[in-house]
C-alpha cells in the first residue's frame, strides 16, 4: 500500500492551462450558461433542458439501425420497398432534427458560434413549430411500420409470404426480418412519446408567454393610455410635438390668393408690405434681415421675387409718361395678388 501512494504521488499533475484539461472543460457542460435561459417560475422549466433530448436522438437512432437491416435484407432478395424507403426518409430526418435542436444551444454555450440558428430557436413560436413538425413525422413513421409489421402475411406463416418461391434461405430469414420490423415500430413509438413530451413542454411554455402579452387596443380607443402598458402614439400626439407656424409653412388657415409666396419671399428677402400691398426693401429702411437672408443663393433669390412686380413696374411708367393719374390713397396695386387695377383717365375732361 505504501509503494502504491508513492507511485500516486509520482504521477504527473496537469495544469488548468494544459490542452487535456481544456478539452474536458469545453465538454462539461455548464447549465447556468447557456442561449435559452432555465425558467424558474414553474417546474416543467425550459424544453431545452428538461426535455427529453438525448431520448428521443437514442430510440431514433435504434430504429434506423433496425430499419436499416430490414431495408438490407429486402435488397438481397428482391428490392427495397416504397414504405421502407419512404420510412428510412422520416427517421433519418426527426435524427437530424433532433440533432439540430439539442447541438445548437450547447455550442453556443461552449464555443460562441452558430449565433444565427442559437437566436430563432430562442423563440418560443420557432421551438413550438419544430416541435410539432417532428412529432408529426414520428406519428406517421410509427403507423407505417407497425400497420406493416403486425399485418405481414409471411411474418405469421413463412409459406404465405409472395416471395415464398425464393427458397428455404429466404424462409428461415423472414423470422429474423419480421422481428427487426416489429423492433423498429417500438423504437419509433419511444421515440415519438419523446417527441410528444417535448411538444406538450413547449406548448405550455408558449401558453404562458401568450399569457403574458398584453391584448390588443386600438389607437383610437379613448383608454388607450390608460389600460394599456404600452403607450401607442397617435396623430394627434405627433401633431402636437410640431410647432403651431413655421416661417417657411405657414397655416393653411391663410385666404386665397398669394399670401404663403408674400410671407416666404418676406422671411427670405427681408422685405415689407405697407398698408397698400406695395412692397418695400428692408433694407432701404434699415429694417434688420431675417435670419438666413444673406446665405440664399441665386435660385432661392429668383423663386421668391414677387412675379408681378415688373408688370407693376411698366404699368406705372406707361401711365406717368400718358399723363394718366390715380386718385390720392389708391396706388396702383393688384388686389388679393390678382391682376393689377385698370388705370383710370382722371386727365381727360369732356
Amino acid at each position: 500500500m505504501e509503494k502504491f501512494r508513492n507511485l500516486t504521488f509520482q504521477l504527473p499533475t496537469f495544469s488548468s492551462s494544459s490542452p487535456s484539461a481544456k478539452l474536458s472543460k469545453a465538454f462539461k457542460f455548464n447549465s447556468d450558461h447557456h442561449v435559452l435561459p432555465r425558467t424558474r417560475t414553474s417546474a416543467s422549466g425550459n424544453p431545452f433542458d428538461d426535455g427529453p433530448n438525448l431520448e428521443e436522438m437514442f430510440f431514433t437512432f435504434l430504429a434506423i439501425c433496425t430499419m436499416g437491416a430490414v431495408a438490407a435484407f429486402q435488397g438481397k432478395w428482391f428490392a427495397v420497398s416504397g414504405g421502407t424507403g419512404f420510412t428510412l426518409f422520416l427517421l433519418l430526418l426527426s435524427f437530424f432534427l433532433t440533432s439540430f435542436l439539442l447541438l445548437v444551444p450547447l455550442t453556443y454555450d461552449r464555443w460562441d458560434a452558430l449565433k444565427r440558428p442559437a437566436q430563432f430557436l430562442h423563440q418560443t413560436r420557432s421551438r413550438f413549430i419544430l416541435h410539432a413538425f417532428g412529432t408529426g413525422v414520428m406519428l406517421l413513421a410509427s403507423f407505417i411500420v407497425t400497420i406493416s409489421a403486425w399485418t405481414e402475411a409471411g411474418c405469421k406463416n413463412a409459406d404465405d409470404d409472395p416471395h415464398a418461391k425464393l427458397g428455404d434461405s429466404f424462409k428461415q430469414g423472414l423470422s429474423q426480418w419480421c422481428t427487426n420490423k416489429k423492433a423498429t415500430a417500438v423504437f419509433e413509438w419511444l421515440s415519438f412519446a419523446a417527441w410528444l413530451v417535448l411538444f406538450i413542454l413547449t406548448s405550455l411554455t408558449f401558453r404562458r408567454e401568450r399569457r403574458r402579452e398584453p391584448s390588443f387596443i386600438p389607437p383610437s380607443s379613448p383608454h388607450a393610455d390608460d389600460s394599456a402598458p404600452y403607450r401607442y402614439g397617435t396623430d394627434d400626439d405627433q401633431d402636437a410635438e410640431k410647432p403651431e407656424s413655421d416661417v417657411y409653412f405657414p397655416s393653411y388657415e391663410a385666404p386665397y390668393g398669394y399670401t404663403r409666396s408674400d410671407k416666404m419671399m418676406t422671411a427670405q428677402t427681408g422685405a415689407r408690405t405697407n398698408g397698400n400691398g406695395e412692397y418695400i426693401d428692408g433694407k432701404a429702411i434699415g429694417l434688420p434681415a431675417s435670419r438666413g437672408s444673406e446665405e440664399r443663393s441665386r435660385t432661392m433669390q429668383l423663386a421668391f421675387n414677387d412675379p408681378y412686380a415688373q408688370v407693376r413696374a411698366s404699368l406705372s411708367t406707361e401711365a406717368a409718361d400718358r399723363g394718366y393719374s390715380t386718385p390720392a390713397g389708391q396706388p396702383l396695386s393688384h388686389y388679393h395678388a390678382t391682376l393689377p387695377n385698370p388705370p383710370l383717365y382722371g386727365a381727360y375732361n369732356v
